[in-house]
């Protein structure tokens, strides 16, 4: 058996170890300490120690901003991750029936959005919803007349819609691949004794199906929740957190990432106050850190794992 140093291992770690530390912690570590300061454009060097003075103008103004951004985030999130799981369940049942022809095509075609950079979906998805040339816009004319269009990037309910479809549309493939996955491994025979018992297809679905998906889509939907909370490139390409629909709130697709990158480097960040955004940060940190805990807790990701390596080692 061959046996290496101790000193030698952590030589090779060392390059990792200093990565993590400079690339992860560091930037976390920084955010942490300029939180509790006045630091801002105007107080570059001569900012001081304010304590827990951020925290509270964020998390006690119940009418500010942090908690309509907030707001919104966790509705987009929530209608996002019930699309998806609908969406990516239909796709998938229909991929897995054997009965359909062509199937390696329309498998191809259907996850082919998950391949396609974010950023040129984006981008395609923003000319489409072109009030004035855009696609949708001009098939809604050709049945409604020259006169109708949907101001999809300019009404607040509009552009909420639009960035929902967008991410329904680069997301759901990923589900389809999961659940899919997962459908090929339910026995036939359950299904097939459960049919000669009476059950109609609703309750084969619903008895044995479903529960036998429940182990695969369960982390699915937590990992798409904790993305889509921190999704932000492909909602500022199509609407840079707008419309602005009033002048005491920010604009209706101001999710928190956006809203931080606005507060920080928007056209309108007049004297960005980097130790109140620090504190939002880090605020939204906390909060994705716990709700991740929380789900690994709650869908036994982590003891699952241990029971497979514990029988695998039996």
């Amino acid at each position: 058996m061959l046996r290496v140093k101790r000193t030698t291992i952590a030589l090779y770690c060392l390059p990792m170890v200093l990565a993590i530390g400079l690339i992860n912690m560091f930037p976390i570590l920084y955010t942490l300490d300029i939180s509790f300061t006045n630091k801002s454009l105007f107080h570059l060097d001569d900012y001081h120690f304010v304590g827990l003075h951020n925290y509270q103008t964020n998390l006690l103004n119940l009418g500010g901003d942090f908690y309509y951004v907030l707001g919104i985030t966790i509705l987009y999130v929530i209608i996002c991750v019930a699309l998806f799981l609908v969406v990516g369940l239909a796709t998938a049942m229909a991929l897995n029936n054997k009965q359909i022809r062509w199937l390696p095509f329309w498998r191809l075609a259907l996850i082919l959005p998950w391949a396609v950079p974010s950023v040129i979906t984006a981008l395609i998805w923003k000319f489409l919803f072109n009030y004035d040339f855009g696609t949708y816009n001009k098939l809604i004319r050709v049945v409604f007349g020259a006169k109708a269009g949907v101001p999809w990037l300019t009404n607040g309910t509009a552009a909420f819609l639009a960035v929902v479809l967008v991410n329904l549309w680069l997301s759901y493939p990923f589900f389809t691949v999961v659940i899919l996955g997962a459908l090929q491994s339910v026995p036939e025979e359950l299904n097939e004794a459960a049919a000669v018992d009476g059950a109609n297809v609703w309750q084969r679905f619903s008895n044995i199906t479903l529960p036998l998906l429940r182990p695969a889509i369960t982390p699915a939907t937590v990992l798409s929740a904790i993305t889509t909370f921190q999704m932000f490139v492909t909602v500022y390409l199509i609407t840079s957190g707008g419309p602005i629909t009033s002048a005491l709130k920010p604009g209706a697709t101001s999710f928190v990432m956006i809203y931080v990158y606005n507060k920080l480097f928007g056209d309108t960040a007049g004297n960005p106050l980097y130790g109140r955004i620090a504190s939002l940060a880090v605020i939204l940190f906390a909060i994705i850190l716990t709700l991740t805990i929380l789900s690994l807790r709650a869908t036994n990701v982590g003891s699952g794992a241990a029971k497979t390596a514990k029988g695998a080692g039996a």
